[in-house]
């Protein structure tokens, strides 16, 4: 703005030495006008241009804002979108427009539809950046819900595979082990077919039969696993708890895990760090140790 500055005081400097000219005579001596209208005329003159001098600077003074807007705006997105070398091309268009409108050239129309350009591309970027935050968002969700799915899949039928060759070791009162078993693998089965309701039933019948067999906890754990499946998540929580009540429970890393899933799944992201890293701090050599980390950083 110095130079602009400068520019317009050049001016007001030639106007005056022109008066100076328009008023003195061949031999060097300054003669009264020829009449008062004369002087009047050279006033308004001088006065008319003294106006377009002081409109000239307002509208400089208004671009250089436009363009320091423009500026902070596009160095803002410049720093998330790969078209920051274009924005910049064009920002350099309305710097050449702004010099050429500091030496007097008539630049306003280039100027204006410059910025309706930077404009334009800054809502797409800025229209871009949204739909991609929204769809990271919508596919981490989805990659939660399948995460989860393979994981109970994958732990059912390891736990199938497991039970497949046991033999029956002790007689209980209600049911015998054998039964027990049976009806568990029975229950597992149905979980995998997606039979919540069945499954639901066979697995809190066998806790009620005998919450002191081996797979008293085992069975509670499907239980939250099913309410999980239906979206349940709050319930799914309340029966996930109910492990740590089981002594020397080996579904506790399990549970502690789906606590956190759980707590994403209804949006208290806090809660759910939390409970990640009580995974971390009580489970270190848990299978989930790795995933917990993962959703750590995520969130």
């Amino acid at each position: 703005m110095k130079i602009v500055r400068c520019f317009l005081n050049k001016i007001k400097v030639i106007f005056f030495i022109a008066f100076i000219i328009i008023g003195c005579s061949p031999n060097g001596s300054s003669p009264a006008p020829e009449s008062k209208g004369d002087v009047k005329k050279i006033e308004d003159i001088i006065k008319q241009q003294d106006k377009q001098i002081a409109e000239i600077q307002v509208t400089l003074d208004s671009h250089q804002g436009m363009i320091t807007d423009q500026s902070k705006v596009i160095d803002r997105y410049g720093e998330v979108n790969a078209n920051n070398s274009q924005s910049r091309k064009e920002l350099n268009e309305v710097q050449i427009a702004l010099t050429r409108l500091q030496k007097g050239g008539s630049v306003d129309q280039d100027f204006f539809n410059t910025l309706n350009k930077m404009q334009k591309k800054l809502q797409i970027l800025e229209d871009r950046t949204f739909y991609t935050d929204s769809l990271y968002f919508e596919i981490v969700s989805d990659l939660v819900m399948i995460e989860n799915k393979i994981s109970s899949l994958i732990s059912s039928y390891k736990e199938m595979n497991e039970l497949s060759g046991k033999k029956k070791t002790k007689v209980i009162p209600k049911i015998t082990n054998e039964e027990y078993t049976a009806k568990y693998i029975e229950s597992l089965s149905q979980y995998q077919n997606g039979e919540w309701n069945l499954s639901l039933d066979g697995f809190k019948f066998l806790i009620q039969a005998d919450s002191n067999h081996d797979l008293a906890d085992n069975c509670q754990y499907w239980i939250g696993e099913v309410y999980y499946a239906l979206t349940d998540y709050r319930r799914s929580m309340k029966e996930f708890e109910k492990i740590f009540t089981f002594p020397g429970t080996n579904k506790a890393d399990d549970a502690q895990f789906k606590l956190g899933l759980c707590y994403i799944n209804i949006g208290q992201v806090n809660k759910a760090k939390q409970e990640f890293e009580n995974l971390l701090e009580f489970y270190p050599n848990s299978e989930y140790y790795k995933r917990s980390q993962e959703y750590l950083r995520q969130y």
